[in-house]
C-alpha cells in the first residue's frame, strides 16, 4: 500500500505540474513580457530618443538626474518615482525649456509616463529644440516597468504600492493587478 501511495503522489505531482505549465501557456505572455514587446515597438517609432533602463536609473545619483513625470495630474497623484516633477503631456518644447532649462544644466533629464509613449513624444520634442543636448532619455518601460520590478513609488503620503492604470487596456501591463488605483490612497 505504501508503494501505491508513493506512486499515486508522484503521478498527482506530475499531473499538477503539467496543468500548471499548460495553464501558463494558455494564459499567454506575462504583463511584463507584453510591456517589453510594446517598448521594442516604441523604440522603432521614436528612433531619435535614447532610452534608459530602470536599473540604470536606479543606480544613478539623484543629484545627477532630473525626473519628469509626463502623465496627467490624477495619475501622478496616485504614485510616482520619488523626486519626479510632473509636466503636462501636451506641454510644448519651448514652454518646457522656459520652465526647466536652469534645473537641467549639467544634469540628465529622464522623462517617463505609464509605458513610455507620452514621455517619448515629449523627449523627442525637447531634443528637437536642443539638438546639442545629449542627456535626454525616456525611461524604458515607463512607470509600469519600474513598478513591475518592485522599485519604490511614492505618493503624497509617502511610499505606496499603488499605481494608476491610465486605462483598463493599458492596466493589463501591470503585474500586480491588486495595486491598481484610480484615486490616491488615504492616510498611512
Amino acid at each position: 500500500m505504501n508503494i501505491f501511495l508513493q506512486r499515486l503522489r508522484r503521478i498527482a505531482g506530475i499531473a499538477l505540474a503539467v496543468i500548471g505549465i499548460t495553464t501558463a501557456a494558455l494564459a499567454g505572455p506575462t504583463a511584463s513580457a507584453k510591456l517589453d514587446r510594446f517598448h521594442i515597438n516604441l523604440m522603432q517609432r521614436y528612433q531619435d530618443v535614447r532610452h534608459l533602463s530602470t536599473d540604470d536609473l536606479a543606480r544613478m545619483s539623484p543629484d545627477d538626474v532630473v525626473l519628469f513625470d509626463v502623465r496627467e495630474q490624477s495619475e501622478y497623484d496616485v504614485s510616482r518615482i520619488n523626486g519626479a516633477i510632473r509636466v503636462s503631456p501636451s506641454i510644448s518644447a519651448s514652454d518646457f525649456l522656459d520652465n526647466h532649462a536652469d534645473a537641467l544644466r549639467g544634469k540628465t533629464a529622464v522623462f517617463y509616463c505609464s509605458v513610455g509613449e507620452r514621455s517619448s513624444r515629449l523627449a523627442q520634442r525637447v531634443m528637437s529644440r536642443t539638438p546639442e543636448t545629449e542627456a535626454v532619455y525616456n525611461l524604458a518601460g515607463g512607470l509600469f516597468k519600474w513598478h513591475n520590478e518592485y522599485k519604490n513609488v511614492v505618493a503624497e503620503q509617502g511610499e505606496t504600492t499603488a499605481i494608476h492604470p491610465f486605462s483598463r487596456r493599458w492596466g493589463r501591463l501591470i503585474e500586480r493587478q491588486d495595486a491598481i488605483r484610480t484615486n490616491p490612497e488615504s492616510g498611512s
